[in-house]
C-alpha cells in the first residue's frame, strides 16, 4: 500500500516545540526518537496494519494540559502540552490519561479531592475533544486563551467509584517497599555509593524480589553522576514529608513498571509510549528499555564502573545460583511484605498514615 499524506504548515512548529521538550519515550526499533514525530508514519499503520497507538501521560503532562484552560497566564509548558494533543488529532494517536488522576487522588478518601480530580477530568476530555482553531493558536502563542469542546460528561458516582475500588493498584505496594529501601540503603553510613548499589540489588534478590525499574534506578542513583532530584525523601524532613516523598517516587516507578506491563502484555496490534515532563523518570524509562531490548545491562556502562556492571548482570541473570531467596518459597505471602514494609518505614522515619 502506498500512501501521500499532506499536512498544514503550522504542523511543523506544533512538532518542533515537540521534539526540543524531549517529552515522548518509546520502544520502538530502529526507530529515532526524533523519527516519533512522523505523523505518516502513525497513519499509514494505522490505515495499512490496523496498528492502533496510544500515549500515556504522566501527571507533569496531563496537569500542563488541564491548566492551559484553568490558568489566566499560560506557560510555555502548557502551550506545548496542548500541542501534544494537537499532534496526536492529527495522527490519530489516542491520550490515556488514567494513571495520572489516581497519581492525583495519591489514595486520598477526600470527597472535595475526588470532585476536583472529577471536574479536571471532563476538561482534560473537553481540551482533547476541541475541533476548532483554537486548539493550534493558543499552542503556537497567537492567544492565550483555549475554547474546549462544549461539554463531556462523566457519571461522576460511577467514576468515583471506579478511582476509589481498590486499596492499591496492583503492583504499587511491592514498589513502594523498594522505593524506602532504597531510601533506607541511601542513609547507611561507612559504605561507597556503589557497595549502596550492590546491596540493594542484593536485598532485591535475597529478601524480596528483582524489579528492573527497581534495579535502573538504583544503578543511576548510586552512581557516581546521579541525576537531580532522583531522591525526594529529606531526612529533616517531618514523619508526614517523608512519607508523600516516598509515594512520589513509587509513582514514578509504577508509571515506569506499567510502561513496561503495557509493552509485554500488549496485542500485536496495540503500541504505546510515555509522555513525561519528568526527566529522571525519561532516563529510567530509556535505561530500562535498552535493558529489555538487549536482555543485559550493558548500557549501565555508561555510568558504572565495568566490573560492577558484570557483577550485577551475573547476579540478576541467574540470582538463584548465587543467593538463597524468599522469593516463590513458603515464606513468600502479602504479609511477608507488609512487614519489611513496616520495617523499613520505621527505619526511616516515614509515617504512612491511613493504610
Amino acid at each position: 500500500m502506498e500512501a501521500l499524506y499532506t499536512y498544514p504548515s503550522y504542523l511543523e512548529d506544533i512538532i518542533k516545540n515537540l521534539m526540543s521538550r524531549e517529552w515522548l519515550v518509546h520502544n520502538f526499533d530502529s526507530v529515532g526518537d526524533s523519527e516519533v514525530y512522523n505523523f505518516a508514519n502513525y497513519l499509514y499503520n494505522k490505515q495499512a496494519n490496523g496498528v492502533t497507538y496510544t500515549i500515556y501521560l504522566d501527571l507533569n503532562i496531563y496537569q500542563f494540559i488541564v491548566n492551559a484552560s484553568k490558568k489566566n497566564k499560560p506557560k510555555q509548558e502548557f502551550r506545548d502540552a496542548v500541542a501534544l494533543v494537537a499532534f496526536c488529532q492529527f495522527a490519530e494517536i489516542e491520550l490515556d490519561p488514567t494513571y495520572a488522576v489516581y497519581e492525583k487522588i495519591n489514595y486520598k478518601e477526600d470527597d472535595g479531592l475526588l470532585d476536583e480530580v472529577i471536574s479536571d477530568l471532563e476538561l482534560f476530555h473537553r481540551i482533547n475533544n476541541i475541533n476548532n482553531s483554537s486548539m493550534i493558536d493558543f499552542a503556537l502563542g497567537d492567544i492565550d486563551t483555549i475554547s474546549p469542546a462544549t461539554s463531556y460528561t462523566l457519571d461522576s458516582k460511577v467514576t468515583k467509584r471506579n478511582l476509589t475500588k481498590y486499596r492499591r493498584l496492583r503492583e504499587w505496594d511491592s514498589l513502594y517497599l523498594i522505593v524506602v529501601y532504597v531510601i533506607y540503603t541511601s542513609q547507611l553510613p561507612n559504605l561507597s555509593r556503589l557497595d549502596k548499589l550492590k546491596q540493594v540489588v542484593e536485598w532485591m534478590i535475597t529478601e524480596f524480589r528483582l524489579s528492573l525499574v527497581g534495579v535502573t534506578f538504583a544503578a543511576i542513583y548510586f552512581s557516581e553522576t546521579p541525576m537531580k532530584r532522583m531522591m525526594k525523601y529529606k531526612v529533616s524532613d517531618d514523619p508526614c514529608s517523608k512519607q508523600r516523598s516516598a509515594f512520589n517516587m513509587t509513582w514514578d516507578l509504577y508509571n515506569l513498571n506499567r510502561y513496561f506491563r503495557m509493552w509485554t502484555d500488549r496485542d500485536s496490534e496495540q503500541e504505546g509510549m510515555f509522555a513525561s515532563g519528568d526527566k529522571v523518570f525519561n532516563a529510567v524509562l530509556r535505561k530500562s528499555i535498552k535493558v529489555q531490548q538487549t536482555s543485559c545491562l550493558d548500557c549501565f556502562e555508561d555510568f558504572l564502573p565495568q566490573d560492577v556492571v558484570s557483577y550485577l548482570e551475573k547476579i540478576t541473570s541467574h540470582p538463584s545460583e548465587y543467593f538463597d531467596r524468599v522469593y516463590d518459597s513458603v515464606d513468600w505471602s502479602p504479609s511477608y511484605r507488609a512487614e519489611l514494609i513496616s520495617k523499613y518505614e520505621s527505619l526511616t522515619g516515614i509515617k504512612r498514615s491511613g493504610t
